[in-house]
């Protein structure tokens, strides 16, 4: 995956997170989080700019994640980088946003791990994403509102805002029209501040994207106008790095970076429709972890016999 002999246990770190936390719960989409963990990882460690002790600073960069039903992929981030928690009035509480013991609630009543990411319910979350395509269109008016920011109140001789907006979404989310309508938006608007991150599986909970879903999605985008980008393999950190650059670098269009993963990489239902909205199985939990060269133990462990699930 990497030359750095740390990324590879992070990304699976990430990634047996997500399993444990379903696994557990007994609910949920595993098969996003394990295919999309190494661009999720990336994204986070190299590019986001952020301060999980200040996760209200204002010049934050944002992070959307459009396919919700994958959240476990952002409590796992949340808990691995230490984001904190904050109070309805923005107050640093000095606690973290999520522990391992709300992992461990995961999809539960109450949970501060909720089946999809719920803004002020969770700290370090920046819009609630429930519906697919939900979170692209919001994310295009988080960058409208960045640049009108930096209009406003940047001087020459001090910037005050210049964030990016970073949005993940997946096969479902370019179905929906509001994420083409949004797209023709933000071309439109010349948001060079926005970057989408398209997680194309091709796999949904129906069933593979072709009984639905044929079209070049990377055509579209050019032809409204945005700069578009593809990364052959999810697991190449480098790759998915370059195309980051690409957008950072880019100062007259939105970004589209199309990224070919697998769902449910390293599981036994790995590019099957069985991986996108059902745990794996005790067994099939440590099938996963061993492809991975990760300990056997964890979510087993976790599991309730009687799971509420809460979205």
């Amino acid at each position: 995956m990497s030359s750095n002999d740390l990324e590879t246990p992070s990304v699976n770190t990430i990634r047996t997170l997500c399993m444990d936390a379903i696994l557990a719960a007994n609910s949920g989409h595993p098969g996003t989080p394990m295919g999309i963990a190494p661009v999720a990882y990336t994204l986070w460690q190299r590019f986001l700019r952020f301060d999980p002790a200040d996760p209200i600073w204002p010049n934050r960069d944002r992070f959307v994640l459009s396919e919700g039903h994958a959240s476990a992929l952002l409590w796992s981030l949340l808990h691995l980088t230490g984001v904190q928690a904050v109070d309805p009035d923005y107050e640093v509480l000095g606690r973290p946003a999520v522990t391992l013991d709300d992992l461990r609630t995961f999809r539960q009543l109450g949970s501060r791990c909720p089946g999809h990411p719920e803004y002020r319910w969770t700290s370090g979350v920046e819009t609630t994403t429930g519906r697919l395509g939900q979170g692209v269109a919001t994310s295009v008016g988080t960058a409208i509102a960045g640049l009108w920011l930096a209009a406003r109140y940047n001087r020459d001789d001090f910037t005050v805002f210049d964030f990016d907006v970073y949005a993940m979404a997946g096969d479902g989310c370019m179905m929906e029209g509001i994420s083409s309508e949004a797209a023709s938006l933000a071309a439109h608007q010349r948001l060079s501040n926005l970057c989408w991150i398209y997680d194309s599986n091709r796999v949904t909970i129906e069933g593979h994207t072709d009984i639905a879903f044929t079209e070049d999605v990377a055509a579209w985008f050019i032809g409204y106008g945005w700069n578009v980008t593809t990364v052959a393999d999810a697991n190449d950190l480098d790759a998915v790095a370059r195309a980051l650059h690409t957008f950072k670098s880019e100062n007259e269009r939105p970004t589209l970076i199309v990224v070919h993963s697998h769902i449910g990489y390293g599981s036994p239902v790995e590019d099957t429709p069985k991986a996108h909205g059902a745990p794996f199985g005790v067994e099939g939990v440590k099938s996963a972890k061993r492809f991975l060269g990760m300990p056997e133990l964890g979510g087993a462990t976790w599991r309730r016999t009687s799971p509420c699930s809460s979205g």
